[in-house]
């Protein structure tokens, strides 16, 4: 089954599907971020420049595609951030040029728009660098325009795009020295397929077209630690802002602004333009481009600072030990997350109650863990069942220990052991839970009746092992009873965890008040953080 054509509503549903595609994947390219223009993070400036633009996209999905491509390209030029950014915008820029006028596009007026993309994003570059984004997405185009040139096959053009991108990507470092040097490929580059990549699902999805695997997908290249102390900069300061005026001429503000620095690019018309440029005067760059209009949206960033920052974060990926057994928990709450953290768990996503990660989150989250065998930690019954299809995702090997609430992790992860046999560890944290009760007090958010319970809204109610069994006009007095019904005298440990509503000293309070019930008990009592919930609970 094949694609003719693309609507307006086509491109802004799929520009946000690139953007998500690129979110999910955006750390994997901050990572390879070390030359030639160490400005930030290249995955971080495309992501949020990509964010703005699809905001525009769904703002007009509903109007023609010529409407909808100008919308986009308008966005993504407010939303621009770092080179890679703006580039991004002049693609997008190019690329609305030849779809202005359209209602539709078939496969060849896609492919020539992404070469008026490619091209738009040359002329903005005074000095182009072979071996960078502008290579990819010139390649990307002259692929695209030979498949469209055989049929009238959208997402067939797009595909052959991509898979020559991810071709030439593979070859960037033999183009650009430095990058062969410290072992990466482009990242802008890889940053641009990201987006693609999930552009082409977001069309596939919505017309029900299955689409093949992917051919020539790339292993992330991992940097070494020395050959990240390489890094030199000329000019310290990444400097950027937006112009406004009348009749601003592109050339004159690029002659006026040459001799403050390097990796300059002006783009945008005579109404506004978008200034990027490294110099080690940036008062001096807001100064002669006051010359020229008012300015706004002004960044201005160390750059050197942000190497050292990038160096820290490989410093941490290099020391993170290859383990037999990794764990991905879901949680929320840093009280909470820190807990986990140090009881063995390697990824914690974030999730839970009214936010239930996705199954790419838990695969993603999977994918950064150094081993290669996982266990997940679910904490959510609303989990569960996107974990056990995670497992059908993942390169891994995984494990589910079907955990509906933090407090069984907790226990769960007593019995964990790294170096032991998958299955049997897993089995073994199931049973480590099968003997204990959790409670959670939270609030009801209307009017009900359960379990014989006539329960308002703002009412205080209690569960034990997810399901509701006591009700209140305070938190603390919920815990009271829930302690109650789960027996906790016959117990020898009571630990709770406070949540981000609840006061400190009404926890520590509350701590007394079970001190004084329960004095043979030992009791634990921590900062939690977890949203909606005031309290969670467990006795063992």
């Amino acid at each position: 089954m094949s694609l003719d054509s693309i609507t307006g509503s086509d491109l802004a549903r799929s520009v946000k599907a690139g953007c998500i595609r690129l979110e999910h994947n955006r750390d994997k390219v901050d990572l390879l971020n070390v030359f030639p223009v160490p400005d930030g993070d290249t995955g971080t400036n495309m992501y949020l420049t990509l964010l703005a633009a699809a905001k525009e996209g769904e703002k007009n999905s509903q109007q023609p595609l010529g409407k909808v491509a100008k919308a986009v390209s308008f966005g993504s030029l407010m939303g621009a951030r770092g080179n890679s950014g703006v580039i991004m915008s002049q693609i997008f820029r190019g690329m609305a040029k030849v779809l202005e006028s359209k209602m539709e596009a078939n496969a060849m007026d896609m492919a020539q728009s992404l070469r008026a993309g490619s091209e738009t994003a040359y002329k903005a570059v005074m000095k182009p660098v072979e071996g960078t984004i502008l290579t990819v997405i010139r390649e990307i185009a002259a692929a695209t325009e030979r498949e469209a040139s055989t049929g009238n096959d959208v997402l067939g053009a797009l595909l052959a795009g991509v898979e020559e991108g991810l071709r030439v990507l593979e070859k960037t470092p033999t183009m650009l020295p430095i990058l062969k040097e410290a072992g990466v490929v482009d990242a802008g580059g890889r940053g641009l397929l990201y987006f693609l990549e999930g552009f082409i699902d977001g069309l596939a999805q919505d017309k029900d077209i299955p689409l093949e695997e992917y051919k020539g997908k790339l292993a992330m290249p991992r940097l070494e630690k020395d050959e990240q102390a390489m890094v030199e900069l000329d000019f310290q300061y990444c400097t950027e802002l937006l112009i406004k005026g009348l009749a601003l001429d592109e050339g004159d503000v690029k002659d006026h602004l040459a001799p403050l620095g390097d990796s300059m690019l002006v783009v945008g018309d005579e109404n506004l333009l978008k200034v990027h440029i490294h110099s080690n005067h940036p008062g001096k760059v807001l100064e002669t481009c006051l010359q020229f209009g008012s300015i706004s949206d002004v960044k201005i960033n160390n750059m050197l600072e942000e190497v050292h920052e990038q160096h820290h974060k490989w410093d941490e990926e290099q020391a993170k030990p290859q383990r037999k057994i990794g764990v991905v928990a879901v949680a929320a709450g840093e009280g909470i997350k820190k807990m986990l953290l140090s009881l063995g768990v390697d990824e914690v996503v974030e999730g839970g109650q009214t936010m239930n990660p996705s199954t790419e989150d838990l695969v993603r989250a999977c994918d950064q863990v150094g081993a290669d065998q996982i266990i997940i930690l679910p904490n959510n019954a609303n989990v569960i069942m996107t974990a056990e299809q995670a497992k059908h995702l993942s390169s891994k090997n995984l494990a589910i220990v079907p955990t509906r609430s933090v407090m069984q992790a907790i226990n769960a992860l007593i019995a964990f052991n790294e170096e032991g046999d998958l299955e049997q560890v897993a089995e073994a944290m199931i049973k480590e839970t099968s003997g204990m009760s959790y409670g959670e007090v939270t609030y009801a958010v209307r009017d009900s009746k359960y379990n014989g319970f006539d329960i308002k809204e703002g009412d205080f109610i209690g569960l034990v092992n997810d399901e509701i069994a006591a009700q209140g006009n305070s938190a603390e007095n919920v815990v009271l009873d829930l302690l109650n019904i789960m027996k906790a005298e016959e117990h020898d440990l009571l630990t709770i965890f406070y949540g981000s509503d609840t006061e400190e000293k009404d926890a520590l309070q509350l701590k007394g008040r079970i001190m004084g019930q329960y004095a043979d008990n030992e009791i634990e009592m921590h900062y939690g953080g977890q949203p909606h919930y005031n309290y969670l609970l467990s006795v063992e």
